[in-house]
């Protein structure tokens, strides 16, 4: 019997256990936290079908939350653009740490062992291939071995870190693909809904990122991301901009109140070595507008517990199929959202504000990523020829999308080194 390692409780990496534990593998997950400690006390979006599409029984029905129409300002909020129809039925919002200890239940349920309160300290590389995980326990550093190793940990995982040069994996996510965001649900003094109830707010305050307020009668939902590291002092002060705007939200905090990294932004292009497998944020897999990552991690856990499943070993010719299944079938149908937050990130407030009171950037664009514009259509709709700076912005940001949607198929379907490192370096010069 194979032996799996699960490198955290993150979502993507218990969708690959279940299925794993079920066809017949030894699979531990290993998570640094405690039990009860896991899981953020806020909920995210999520679609209904996720767990059709993952083949997993649909978690309670009291652990989802219907979808809220949303809305775009930007920095003068002089503009709103509406998202023309309220969500659908599949778009909801679910409850993280009910969500968690519902895919820990299905686990154990699975056959899969969880270890809480163990640190992983790296991975133990023998050769060319991973074989284990250094693991801090109460006894001290340990040892353990296994013929798999998923990677789950998350965005800062100590497992990629560690891995050798010659995995072709970076140890770090890169500065660009970086969101820092603090969240946060404070109680109100009377009911508090608006229509739309969930708005997104770009460069709020002056301060280059996205920050939303999302009303949900009983309390206000209020996010403050940025491009760049932020101080208490900038969360305060958009916070306290948001309450000047709804003055029925109080300054009493009841959820919430974290501030943490998100990996928004490209993809890793490579996420497998021999012995390894990277699944969600350990492989920044989010969706690059919203920063939701549950969706795709139980989707794509799924998927690497397809390939382990057919594999007669785990080297990285065994496991590409699972590298070039969710490059092929699912990150392809974010670049242009990653496109656009890139845009966003690269221009002034004003020139924001300039796109959105000029119908360039419409619910069109930002809710569907103005996948079926051309350059000459953007370019009538703002009448920007005077804005050169805008128009080479958008220029190069279909021209991209272009480049890396005709990228996609150059992806090899089966692994070839001189073929992966040359389709990685087009990858890089496209988001260069």
């Amino acid at each position: 019997m194979k032996t799996i390692l699960v490198a955290g409780a993150g979502h993507g990496g218990l969708s690959a256990a279940i299925h794993l534990a079920k066809a017949g593998f030894d699979v531990t997950v290993v998570e640094k936290q405690a039990r009860d400690a896991l899981g953020y006390d806020w909920d995210d979006a999520i679609r209904r079908n996720t767990f059709q599409h993952a083949d997993l029984p649909n978690p309670p029905e009291d652990l989802f939350i219907h979808g809220e129409r949303m809305s775009y300002r930007g920095p003068s909020k002089r503009k709103v653009v509406i998202a023309p129809n309220p969500p659908s039925s599949n778009c909801v919002f679910i409850d993280r740490k009910g969500l968690l200890k519902y895919l820990l239940d299905l686990a154990e349920e699975s056959g899969v062992r969880l270890r809480f309160e163990r640190k992983i300290l790296g991975a133990v590389v023998e050769g060319d291939r991973v074989t284990g995980l250094r693991v801090a326990c109460p006894a001290g550093e340990t040892f353990m071995p296994a013929d798999l190793v998923i990677d789950a940990a998350g965005m800062h995982s100590p497992v990629r870190a560690s891995l050798p040069a010659e995995a072709g994996i970076p140890a770090r996510v890169p500065p660009e693909s970086t969101f820092y965001a603090w969240r946060g649900y404070f109680a109100v003094s009377e009911t508090l809904m608006k229509d739309p109830a969930y708005n997104v707010y770009f460069y709020h305050c002056g301060a280059p990122g996205m920050d939303w307020m999302l009303t949900r009668g009983t309390h206000a939902d209020v996010l403050i991301g940025s491009f760049h590291p932020m101080q208490q002092a900038d969360i305060e002060a958009r916070v306290a901009d948001f309450r000047r705007e709804y003055p029925q939200m109080t300054d009493k905090l009841i959820a919430g109140g974290r501030y943490e990294t998100i990996p928004l932004g490209a993809w890793t292009p490579v996420f497998v070595w021999n012995g390894y497998a990277a699944v969600g944020n350990s492989a920044c897999m989010t969706e690059p507008l919203s920063g939701s990552g549950m969706d795709l991690s139980i989707r794509i856990g799924k998927a690497l517990a397809d390939v382990v499943i057919e594999a007669e070993d785990f080297t990285i010719d065994a496991l590409w199929p699972y590298n070039y299944k969710a490059i092929h079938s699912f990150a392809h149908r974010y670049y242009s959202d990653m496109l656009i937050k890139r845009l966003l990130s690269a221009l002034t407030g004003e020139e924001i504000d300039f796109l959105l009171e000029k119908n360039v950037l419409t619910e069109k664009e930002l809710c569907d990523g103005g996948k079926k514009y051309t350059l000459m259509q953007l370019l009538k709709k703002g009448n920007m020829i005077r804005r050169p700076r805008l128009v080479a912005s958008l220029t190069q940001m279909l021209q991209k999308t272009k480049q890396l949607t005709q990228l996609r198929e150059a992806l090899p379907q089966t692994y070839d080194p001189e073929g992966v490192q040359k389709w990685k370096a087009l990858y890089a010069s496209i988001l260069g």
